[in-house]
């Protein structure tokens, strides 16, 4: 299940270090396992702290893909909104003046940067930036936390909004059966009109006597209890029973599986009417409810 969650936190410097902040970003997408991916700038022991954490979360979590970013920024008074400090530049100017007074003292001659190349290299790995940060700030579990917090609330939301998709599709599922179930009254008399006439034509054919009347209906009433969906109807019901109350229970491990089962029952049923049904307009509704168990069947893919 998808979410995002962000949250920022100032970090104390000394007299002489410029002002620091810890942004802790996360990002969760639809998984069949949970999986979390970090990076953060405080080596193995920082990303054990970040694993612990979050699996201390695992119940609301319960599965999928959790990516973890952690920047620790540095703001100076001078810098100019594009990571552009003035101290910086300072020092890459100096640096090339060093450069090109020792390329004259070896008598190379050495060609001078563009404004853009000095950009480039006064804003890259600057002092203080993410990748060269050691010490594991006291403020990274409580930003952590802040942001786990909001990724959980937003997966909460999708969740519950998943919910009155997965319902309202089983309600339409519903529908359609009841339909189906309307389409089969007076299928026994259909069936028996048909025989009626396909025996008549082919004793026609023959030039045949006819058989009693007692014999045709005989024959109707095998066709009849063959085509018989009472059993698939009330399973259908059954499940759908069973689906609405998996979707109102509370959060389990599980869940997922069990509603992705009820879905192949559902379709399973739904195929074994469709050989029984005899009429076009049946036929046409079975097509309506396997499209609606589908639909089903692909929303209940992102349910935990």
């Amino acid at each position: 299940m998808t979410g995002f969650g962000v949250a920022t936190r100032p970090l104390t410097a000394g007299t002489d270090a410029a002002p620091q902040s810890l942004t802790v970003e996360l990002r969760s997408v639809n998984l069949r396992f949970l999986e979390v991916k970090v990076r953060q700038p405080f080596g193995a022991a920082g990303e054990e702290r970040i694993h612990q954490r979050i699996k201390a979360r695992k119940r609301e979590l319960g599965r999928g893909r959790v990516d973890v970013h952690v920047h620790v920024q540095r703001a100076t008074s001078d810098d100019d909104g594009i990571g552009l400090e003035d101290a910086r530049v300072r020092q890459v100017l100096a640096a090339l003046a060093r450069i090109t007074e020792l390329g004259g003292q070896q008598k190379l001659e050495v060609r001078g940067p563009t404004a853009m190349e000095i950009l480039k290299f006064s804003t890259l790995s600057r002092p203080g930036d993410s990748d060269r940060v050691a010490a594991i700030p006291d403020a990274l579990e409580p930003c952590l936390d802040e942001a786990l917090e909001a990724l959980c609330r937003m997966r909460a939301r999708e969740g519950a909004a998943l919910a009155e998709v997965i319902l309202e599709h089983a309600r339409q599922l519903e529908s359609r059966v009841a339909d189906i179930e309307t389409s089969l009254e007076g299928e026994g008399e259909r069936l028996q009109d048909r025989l009626q006439e396909r025996i008549h034509a082919l004793l026609a054919r023959v030039d045949a006597e006819r058989p009693a009347p007692e014999r045709i209906a005989q024959e109707v009433a095998i066709l009849v209890q063959k085509g018989d969906v009472a059993e698939e109807l009330a399973r259908i019901a059954s499940h759908l029973a069973q689906l609405r109350e998996v979707v109102g229970a509370d959060h389990r491990a599980g869940q997922g599986k069990t509603l992705d089962f009820l879905c192949q029952e559902l379709f399973r049923e739904i195929t074994t009417i469709g050989s029984k049904i005899t009429s076009h307009r049946g036929s046409g509704l079975m097509i309506e409810a396997k499209s609606c168990v589908e639909r089903l069947r692909e929303q209940v893919q992102n349910v935990e």
